[in-house]
C-alpha cells in the first residue's frame, strides 16, 4: 500500500488464501534467506497486481477475448514448454510473455511506474545464478513466452507454488479442495490488461499454458467457456520421475531442507490426482469434442508434424514461413537432457515405457 499509494484490494476473498500460504511458508516450508526473499517478492508482486487492478478499469473487450483460447493442459514434464513457443510462432496465436505475466498490468498514472522488461530481466538473471539446473531444465527469458500460473498468484491460490515451488503440505491439501473460480476470473481481467497494452493481431487467439490448470479444469472452463485443450500425454511413471527432478530443484533453490523420498510421495499422489480430474473432465461429452491428445513421444520425434497438427485442429495454416520459424527455435533451443532421480526419490526402477494414460483409456 505504501509502494503503490493506493489501498483497495478489491472483496476480501483472497485473505484467507494469502493467511493459509503465509503459515504454510513460515511453519512448513524450511525457507532460506534466498528463499524467504524471492517468496515475499513474489507476495508483493501480487498484492501489487490487486491494488493496480482495482484501481484501473478493466479495458474493453478485444476481439482475441471474444474468441475462447486454446490451453495446452497435462501434467509438468510433457513437453508444454517446447509446443507453446513454437505455437506462439504462429502469427494467428498470441501467449504472454514473462515480462507481461510479472507485470500484467500498468499503475494507474506515474504511481509505481518502473520498467516491467527490466523486471522480468533481473528475474531471470537470478534464477539463473541461484538454479541453474532449473533454469537448463525450463528455459526461461523475459520475452520468451511462459506459464500463465503468474497470474493465479493475485488471488493466493496458485497450485504450482503449493504442489511444486515450495513444500506447504496444509496449503497444497486445502488447495485441492478449492473452487478457483474467483482467481480465473482475477486472471481473465490480468489478461485484458496484458492485451489493452500489446494488442495482438486482429483475430488472433490466445494460447496459454501451466500445469496449474490440471487439477482446476471446472473453474478454468467456466471463466473461459467454450476454451479448445490441447492434452499432452506421457508414460505416467516417466512422467513423475521427471517431476521429481524438477521439484527437487526448484525447492533446493529456496528451502534448507529438502527431501527427496517425501517429494516422490507428494508427487506420486499430485499425479494421480491431476490425471483422475484431467480425465474426468475431458471425458465429459460436452468437453470431449473439444479437446486434443497429444502424445509426449510423437512431440519429441516430430515437434514441427505435431505443431502442425495441432494447427489443423484449429482450422489455421501453415506456410512455409511459419516452418522455417519453428525450425529455427528448434535449431537454437535443443532440447536439455534431464535425469529423473527415481532411486533416490524412492520410485520403483524404470521399467520398459508403457503407454501413456489417454483420454481413449481413461473414458
Amino acid at each position: 500500500m505504501r509502494g503503490a499509494g493506493l489501498d483497495d484490494f478489491g472483496a476480501p476473498g483472497h485473505v484467507p488464501a494469502l493467511d493459509l500460504l503465509v503459515s504454510a511458508l513460515e511453519t512448513e516450508a524450511a525457507l532460506t534467506p534466498a528463499g524467504r526473499a524471492e517468496v515475499r517478492g513474489t507476495l508483493l508482486r501480487a498484492l501489487r497486481t490487486r491494488l493496480w487492478l482495482h484501481a484501473r478499469p478493466v479495458p474493453a473487450v478485444s476481439a482475441v477475448e471474444q474468441r475462447p483460447p486454446v490451453v495446452l493442459v497435462g501434467l509438468p514434464r510433457t513437453g508444454s514448454t517446447v509446443l507453446h513457443r513454437l505455437l506462439a510462432l504462429h502469427p494467428a496465436l498470441r501467449a504472454p510473455c514473462l515480462w507481461e505475466l510479472l507485470s500484467p498490468v500498468a499503475p494507474p498514472g506515474a504511481v509505481g511506474a518502473g520498467d516491467p522488461v527490466a523486471e522480468a530481466e533481473r528475474y531471470v538473471a537470478d534464477l539463473h545464478r541461484t538454479a541453474p539446473e532449473l533454469a537448463r531444465v525450463h528455459p526461461t527469458g523475459a520475452y520468451e513466452p511462459e506459464e500463465c500460473e503468474h497470474l493465479m498468484n493475485a488471488d493466493f491460490r496458485n497450485s504450482v507454488l503449493g504442489l511444486l515451488s515450495y513444500r506447504v503440505p496444509s496449503y497444497a491439501s486445502w488447495l485441492l479442495a478449492q473452487d478457483l473460480t474467483s482467481a480465473y476470473e482475477l486472471h481473465r481481467a490480468q489478461l485484458a490488461h496484458v492485451l489493452a497494452r500489446r494488442p495482438a493481431p486482429a483475430g488472433a487467439r490466445l494460447v496459454l499454458k501451466s500445469p496449474s490448470h490440471l487439477w482446476h479444469l471446472p473453474s478454468l472452463d467456466r471463466v473461459y467457456p467454450g476454451a479448445r485443450f490441447v492434452v499432452l500425454e506421457r508414460d505416467v511413471e516417466e512422467a513423475i520421475g521427471s517431476v521429481c527432478g524438477l521439484v527437487v530443484a526448484a525447492r533446493r533453490r529456496r528451502s534448507a531442507g529438502v527431501d527427496p523420498v517425501e517429494i516422490g510421495r507428494e508427487m506420486t499422489a499430485a499425479t494421480r490426482t491431476g490425471l483422475a480430474r484431467l480425465y474426468a473432465f475431458t471425458g465429459d461429452p460436452s468437453v470431449a469434442d473439444r479437446c486434443l491428445p497429444v502424445r509426449f513421444t510423437d512431440l519429441v520425434a516430430d515437434p514441427v508434424g505435431t505443431t502442425a497438427r495441432v494447427l489443423a485442429w484449429l482450422g489455421l495454416p501453415v506456410d512455409q514461413a511459419v516452418r522455417g520459424l519453428w525450425r529455427e527455435h528448434l535449431a537454437h533451443h535443443p532440447r536439455p537432457p534431464h535425469l529423473h532421480p527415481r532411486a533416490a526419490c524412492g520410485l520403483p526402477a524404470a521399467g520398459p515405457p508403457s503407454a501413456p494414460q489417454t483420454m481413449e483409456a481413461s473414458s
